[in-house]
Order: C-alpha cells, then sequence, then structure tokens
C-alpha cells in the first residue's frame, strides 16, 4: 500500500505506471474503493509472515505424515487466507529467508533454478514439497543427485570441472571466507585426484557420488534446514526436531561410527565415557595418516608419541554403578578438593566474624559495667554492639583484597599453597556484601535504641549520658530526629548509609558495563567512608572508640601497596604501534619499562593521558615474556575503549599527528599463568577471552625452540569463535606458534559457532570438502592453519572423556577457560561431571571476559 501526500503525486504516479507498462504491452486495471475498504484487502508484511507460518507447518506436516490439526490450524475467518496461502508461491528473496541465506547468493540461485521446474520465478507448494522430501526422507544417492542436478548448469548431465569449482564456493559462502579461485581451484584438483579422475575433465553423477563415498552416513542425516526448523509442527518426532536443530561439531550416526567423531547427546543421570574399542589403535592409526601428509613433519621419537594421540572418541553412555547418593557424595568431595583453599579460608573469616560479634554481645548482655543502657534496651544495645564489631573487621580487612602488588609477589611464595589468592576480587565481593549486612543490622540495632531514647525521659536519659544530658526537671524526651541529625553519631550514620548505598549501586554489574567510569569515581568514595567511620564512632556516646584498633595495619599496607602503584602511575609510555582489526579489536604495541618483568597470562592496568589520567581500566597482556615490547588487544565495548579505537583510527591520527600515551601499573597475576604447573592443560578461549591464552601460547612455542625444559607436557588449545574472521590476530599468533612447535605441545582446535545446523545441506558439503582438504593439504579450508576446525559449539564432556583415555597416566589436568559466561559455566559443568567419577582430576580456573 502506498500513501501519498496530495491527489496531484498518485495522479503522476499512476501515469508514469501506466506509461511504463503500455511499453511492455501490459495494461493497467483501475479499480476505487475507499482507504479501509483497501486496507482490509491488503496483506501487510505481519500478515504474509503468519500465512508463510502456516504454509511450512502444513509443508512438514505432509512430509512428516503429521496430523493437519497439529500444523496449527488459522481460525475461520482466515481459513480462505490460509487456503491462498498454501496456493501462493515464494519469491526468491522469501526461499531465501526460509533457508536463512542472502537472496543472491550462489547456493539460493541454484536451489532456486532447480526447485523452480515451470520456470515462472516463483516455487508453488508442490515444488517445494518436492525438494524437501528429497532432504527429509531422501536416500545419499538421492540427496548426492539433488546436488548434481543443482550445479549441472548447462543440463547436460556431465559436472564440469568449473562446474564444481562454483558448487565449492557458494559452500564456502557460508562462513563468510574469502576463498581465492587458485585455492579453490587446488582443493578441485586435488578431489579429482584423491578419487582416481585427475585425467578428467567432467564428472557423471556416478562419479560424483562415489567422491562423496567415505561420507555417506553424513549425507543420510542432512537436511534442508536453515530456518525451517522453528515452523515445525507439535507433532513432529524427536529426532526430526534434533536432526533439523542439531548444531554439534560432528555429524551423529546411527550405525557404529568410525573413530574422528563424537555424538551429541543430551547428559542425564548416565555418564557419559568415550569409547575404548580399538581406541588406541586407531588414533594411532590417524595420526601416522597425518603424519604422512605433505608438508608434515617427520616423526616423532616414541617418547612423545603418546602426546601426539588424535583426539574424539565416541561418547557412549553408561550408567554409573552407584547410587544417587554416592554421585552426590562424589560430587561433593572433588568440589571441596577443588575449593579447599577457599573453604578454609571462607571458613576462618566467618569464624572470626561471628566470634567478633558474639564477644561484643556477651560482654554488653552479662559483662559491661551497669551504666543502665542495657538494662533500658538490650536487644538495641547487643545488635547494634555486635555489628559494629563486625563491621570494624570488615572494613579494614577489605582493603588488603585490593593489594594488587601484595597479592602478586604473595602468588609466588609457598602461601599460595594455602590461601587463594586468585580469588582476591571474588573475596572482595563477598566481604564487602557481608560488610553490607551488617551495615544494615547495626543500623537496625540503632533505630530500636533511637525508639527506646525517644520515649525516655530526660531525667533518665541524663543519667544513662551524663556527658550529653543535664536533668533539668523535664519529662519530655528528645525527639528521634534529634538523635539522627543533630548529633555527630547520628548525622554520620546518615552520611555513612548515602555513601554506601552510592557505592554499592555503581558497583553492581550494570553499570559497569553501562559506565565504568561512574563505578571508577564513585569507589573511590571509599576515603570518605573510612573517614565518617572513623568520625562516627568518636563521640564516644555508648563506648570508647575501637575502629583505628582493626583499621590502622590494613591501611598502612594499602598505603604502601598504593604508593607503589603511583610510582609506576606517573611514567609515561609511548604506543609504538597502533592497529584497528576486524571485529573492534584495537591492537597497541607499546615501549616496554625498565625492569618490568612478567609472566604469560598477567594482565596490567592502563590509562590513556588523551582520556583521562586517573581512569584505569584491566587488560591482559597478550604480548610473551620473551618480547622486547609490551602488546595489548582490546575490543571497543564501553565508552572508553570505544573512545580509545577513535584516538588510533587514521583520521585522528592525521589531525592529531601522534599516538596517545599511556600510563602503566602493574603486572598482576591471575589463575591462568598458572598453566605450566600441570603436565596436561586444557586452555579455553571465546571472544575476547582468549588474550590471555596469545601470550601463553607464545611463551610456550618460544620455550619449545629453545628446548627450554617444562613441567608441561601437551597443551590443548580450545578456540570458540563465531566466526575465523572474528580475531584474524589470534589465527596468525596460532600459525607463528605451529611454525615454531617443534615438540608439537600445542594441541589447537577451532570451533566456528556461526553456520547454520549441521544438518544443513550447504555445511554438510562444507565440513566434506573442510575435511578432504585437511587431509589432503594438512591445513584448514578456513584458516590455512594445520589446527583441527569443527563447526558448532564443542562437547566439552566428549572432549575431557577422551583426555582421560590420551593420557591415564595423568592424575590431574588444569582447565583454564576466558570468555563469556555461559562457556565457563558449560566447562564447569563438564569438569564438575568428570570429577564424580575416580578417575582424572580437571581442576578448573575460570575468568569471565
Amino acid at each position: 500500500v502506498l500513501f501519498f501526500s496530495q491527489e496531484a503525486d498518485r495522479s503522476i504516479f499512476l501515469g508514469k505506471l501506466q506509461g511504463c507498462l503500455e511499453g511492455s504491452s501490459l495494461e493497467l486495471q483501475l479499480s476505487e474503493m475507499k482507504e479501509q475498504s483497501l486496507l482490509r484487502l491488503a496483506v501487510t508484511q505481519q500478515q504474509r509472515k503468519q500465512l508463510l507460518e502456516t504454509f511450512f507447518r502444513h509443508l512438514f506436516a505432509q512430509v512428516l505424515e503429521i496430523n493437519r490439526c497439529d500444523a496449527g490450524e488459522l481460525d475461520l475467518e482466515s481459513s480462505q487466507k490460509a487456503k491462498e496461502s498454501l496456493a501462493c508461491e515464494l519469491s526468491r528473496a522469501e526461499f531465501a529467508e526460509a533457508l536463512g541465506l542472502k537472496a543472491h547468493s550462489m547456493f539460493v540461485d541454484s536451489m532456486f533454478s532447480l526447485a523452480d521446474k515451470d520456470g515462472n520465478g516463483y516455487i508453488s507448494f508442490r515444488e517445494f514439497l518436492d525438494i524437501l522430501v528429497v532432504f527429509m526422507k531422501g536416500s545419499p544417492e538421492e540427496k548426492s543427485k539433488v546436488m548434481f542436478r543443482m550445479y549441472d548448469i548447462d543440463e547436460n548431465g556431465f559436472l564440469s570441472k568449473e562446474e564444481f569449482l562454483r558448487m565449492l564456493r557458494s559452500f564456502i559462502e557460508i562462513s563468510n571466507n574469502c576463498l581465492s579461485r587458485e585455492q579453490a581451484e587446488q582443493v578441485t584438483e586435488s578431489m579429482f585426484c584423491a578419487s582416481g579422475f585427475q585425467d578428467r575433465d567432467e564428472l557423471t553423477w556416478e562419479d560424483f557420488h562415489y567422491m562423496l563415498r567415505d561420507h555417506d552416513s553424513d549425507l543420510r542425516l542432512t537436511q534442508l534446514c536453515g530456518r525451517l526448523s522453528f515452523w515445525l509442527p507439535k507433532g513432529v518426532p524427536e529426532v526430526f526436531k534434533q536432526n533439523l536443530c542439531n548444531r554439534v561439531s560432528f555429524i551423529g550416526r546411527k550405525e557404529p561410527r568410525r573413530c574422528g567423531s563424537a555424538s551429541n547427546r543430551t547428559i542425564s543421570e548416565e555418564e557419559e565415557t568415550p569409547s575404548v574399542v580399538s581406541m588406541h589403535s586407531c588414533v594411532e592409526q590417524e595420526g601416522q595418516e597425518l603424519r604422512r601428509r605433505p608438508g608434515r613433519s617427520p616423526p616423532v621419537p616414541t617418547r612423545l608419541k603418546q602426546y601426539q594421540l588424535q583426539l574424539y572418541t565416541e561418547a557412549r553412555r553408561r550408567r554409573l554403578e552407584r547410587s544417587r547418593a554416592q554421585q552426590k557424595l562424589q560430587e561433593l568431595k572433588r568440589f571441596v578438593e577443588n575449593y579447599r583453599r577457599h573453604i578454609a579460608c571462607a571458613g576462618i573469616f566467618c569464624a572470626l566474624t561471628a566470634g567478633l560479634f558474639a564477644e561484643r554481645a556477651y560482654y554488653y548482655a552479662f559483662a559491661s559495667p551497669r551504666t543502665g543502657i542495657s538494662q533500658a534496651t538490650l536487644v538495641g544495645i547487643i545488635i547494634s554492639r555486635g555489628s559494629a564489631a563486625c563491621i570494624s573487621f570488615l572494613y579494614s580487612y577489605l582493603l588488603l583484597t585490593m593489594c594488587r602488588n601484595l597479592l602478586t609477589a604473595l602468588r609466588e611464595t609457598f602461601l599460595n599453597r594455602y590461601v587463594p589468592f586468585d580469588a582476591a576480587v571474588d573475596f572482595h565481593r563477598w566481604v564487602a556484601m557481608a560488610a553490607l549486612l551488617f551495615s544494615v543490622l547495626h543500623t537496625a540495632g540503632h533505630v530500636v535504641n533511637v525508639y527506646i531514647f525517644s520515649v525516655t525521659p530526660l531525667s533518665v536519659l541524663s543519667c544513662l549520658f551524663p556527658s550529653t544530658f543535664t536533668n533539668d526537671g523535664s519529662q519530655l524526651p528528645q525527639k528521634y530526629y534529634w538523635w539522627f541529625f543533630q548529633t555527630i553519631p547520628g548525622m554520620s550514620g546518615v552520611l555513612l548509609l548515602a555513601v554506601l548505598a552510592v557505592i554499592y549501586v555503581f558497583a553492581t554489574h550494570h553499570f559497569r558495563r553501562v559506565s565504568f567510569q561512574a563505578f571508577w569515581l564513585t569507589h573511590h568514595l571509599y576515603l570518605l567512608l573510612y573517614g565518617l567511620i572513623l568520625v562516627h564512632g568518636s563521640y564516644a556516646l555508648i563506648q570508647q572508640p575501637r575502629f583505628h584498633l582493626y583499621f590502622l595495619v590494613p591501611a598502612l599496607i594499602y598505603g604502601a601497596d598504593k604508593l607503589l602503584s603511583l610510582s609506576r602511575k606517573k611514567v609515561e609510555i609511548s604506543v609504538v604501534k597502533a592497529e584497528l582489526l576486524p571485529s573492534g579489536v584495537t591492537h597497541l604495541r607499546f615501549q616496554r619499562p625498565q625492569g618490568f618483568d612478567y609472566k604469560s597470562g598477567q594482565w596490567v592496568r592502563v590509562a590513556c593521558t588523551a582520556l583521562g589520567t586517573s581512569e584505569y581500566h584491566p587488560f591482559t597482556l597478550t604480548s610473551a615474556p620473551h618480547e622486547d615490547t609490551l602488546s595489548l588487544h582490546i575490543r571497543a565495548v564501553g565508552p572508553w575503549t570505544t573512545r580509545l579505537r577513535e584516538l588510533c583510527s587514521p583520521d585522528s591520527l592525521a589531525l592529531v599527528g601522534t599516538l596517545p600515551k599511556l600510563y602503566l601499573d602493574g603486572p598482576f597475576g591471575e589463575g591462568h599463568q598458572e598453566w605450566h604447573k600441570f603436565e596436561v592443560s586444557v586452555l579455553v578461549g571465546g571472544g575476547i577471552g582468549v588474550t590471555p591464552f596469545a601470550s601463553i601460547l607464545k611463551d610456550l612455542a618460544f620455550k619449545s625452540s629453545i628446548s627450554c625444559r617444562l613441567l608441561c607436557k601437551k597443551i590443548y588449545f580450545i578456540w570458540v569463535t563465531r566466526t575465523q574472521r572474528q580475531f584474524e590476530w589470534l589465527a596468525d599468533i596460532i600459525r607463528e606458534v605451529e611454525e615454531t612447535d617443534r615438540q608439537q605441545l600445542v594441541s589447537v582446535h577451532i570451533y566456528i559457532t556461526q553456520l547454520p545446523e549441521k544438518f544443513d545441506l550447504r555445511t554438510t558439503m562444507l565440513y566434506i570438502c573442510e575435511r578432504h582438504f585437511q587431509k589432503v593439504l594438512n591445513r584448514s579450508l578456513f584458516t590455512g592453519l594445520r589446527s583441527i576446525t569443527h563447526f558448532g559449539r564443542p562437547p566439552f564432556v566428549p572432549f575431557f572423556s577422551s583426555l582421560q583415555e590420551v593420557h591415564p597416566e595423568v592424575q590431574k589436568i588444569g582447565v583454564f577457560s576466558c570468555g563469556p559466561p555461559a562457556m565457563t559455566k558449560s566447562v564447569e559443568k563438564a569438569c564438575r561431571q568428570l570429577n564424580r567419577k575416580d578417575q582424572t582430576y580437571f581442576a578448573h580456573h575460570y575468568e569471565n571476559f
């Protein structure tokens, strides 16, 4: 429906339209009606969407032989439109939308041309049904025949090399990978040679199907799903839904599978364990095959051969021979083993806090001098005095959790065996929440006290507080607001509550994400907070001040640690190089300060002079300790990081002329730097969370190249990325590691998640091409790396289960994950599940970015 502002505009439009149609020998039929009638007859975009949804539901209902009532009927008023929708034809754009593709992609062109049997430029219900039946119920031969017909453009019954090349490039489109024509031709020639067709320029369908002979089971479960899985009727069996919606890294098979795949099964009460049937022999055979490929390094010595085993065994379900209670007990045992330091420290801290509360409560209930205050308000005085002691302890020792330099130094001592210094930030949050709880409890106790004192006569108050009140014969008590707003303890207490509210509100995850600067500025109100606490108790209304007894030692330690940081912050550091990388990542390479020693996996705090010298942000170093310069990869996800990227842009550099200077504070330690303490370590990085592992991988490759002796014998790096182009800079680092890793200590697995479902036709064919490319050229079709590339999300339980089989002699494996919370939770869940068994223990350390 087109709306015109004036009648004249509509007349001009109709005149031009009629002239255009007459030039094409077409007749324009006009009919006039009211606007309401016109709108009632028109089909809106939303209505069209609903009708198409019904179209696809009925389509699946016929293919899967589901009752019509389960396919979703429209009401009586819309039944006519439903019939019209089923009789209508899909345009190329609607067909592409149904498959989740772009309308101009080569795959859509080929599939649309094949389905459009009458050649009218539209696909009818019956034409779409014929294609869908093949992919839902057809045999591998029928599916490969459809593929053959799709790309047999001249319809001569043969698939030429040029047509095969077009097919391959159409598959590559879905991964956003710009494969050059030379590379595509190389893959085509290698696939022809591998099948014995090197002397042929074209293939028959029999030849084409023979080329796919090793992937018969893959084609068997291939579907034409795209976005169609969203329109499945309620009556669709679960097996079809799983096939349509599956997004795992390996194609599932109905029959027993060869080594080299993993199934996707929902984990229930039963454990998922790897198949051990001929596992070592199968894996070893695959490893020998890999070592025979062109460009592969010579076989490594026998003593290292056990670490060359290729992972992935079939994950089979085995019911544990223990009750649910025994499983829970084993899970608790493993939890305590993993967090024993945290539990011990938290237990000691809770015991000290409870002891302080109990001591003050007992004192004012039974042992305090008889001043009459306890007799007047026993409950209020016990609550307020007990919580005051806890507050003094918690707020004082809260400072120690932020002594970053001290914590980094203590991590390298024997104390790290007993105290989890890596959990300092989490402990800081936990202590802060406990302090807030006791602050509220302290306020509640004083509310009770004030209520009692506000109804107590002045003659009694003069006895309770002789230094504050004098008995002038009046029986009128002081009003409650006098206690809150006209006394030093009351007014300072109100201000303390206001300051606490501001600090805690802006410290929440939401405000930190929205405005880190607001969090940073409001957190500096801690200076005012401690000042008010000192003033609050200085009046000695009930007891002599005691806060300074708790506060003095932590304050001195914190002050010394702060001075050490300030001594570094005042040194301006020049940025040597700045690059604007894809996915909003800014790469900064800057001078390494003299005497700056750090370990791979550590992080620093950085401030930019152009954006404010007092606003520091934490980032993980991506350079290795042996490099002469320091580097950071910073993703623009907030105001500060976005402005930093703008400062490094060519336009800004052309205007300013120089790169901004930095202030540096650090380095500081975290759990990821413990990777070298395990014989086998697993690194899992997702999103910008791969930055700690960039430094670790480069450090490991360097130590391997100089034959440095390491406790760590094998590292598995799992890189989870939406596309292979999301963080191309990491691919360059992995490529460097592959070239320098002479002992083959690093095994890299890349999981590309932003691809259509695994059972999608294009993805299946792309999977086949990827595996062939990797087999022949020993490199990934996507990344150009020797690393193994998978489609979908990593199945952590089968992966870790395979590690238990590949490294049976290793009792403890370190797992280090960094990335989105959903990913780290999946890793934690997998570790906990496998730790229920009395086998290899998985120690998990994670950071959420």
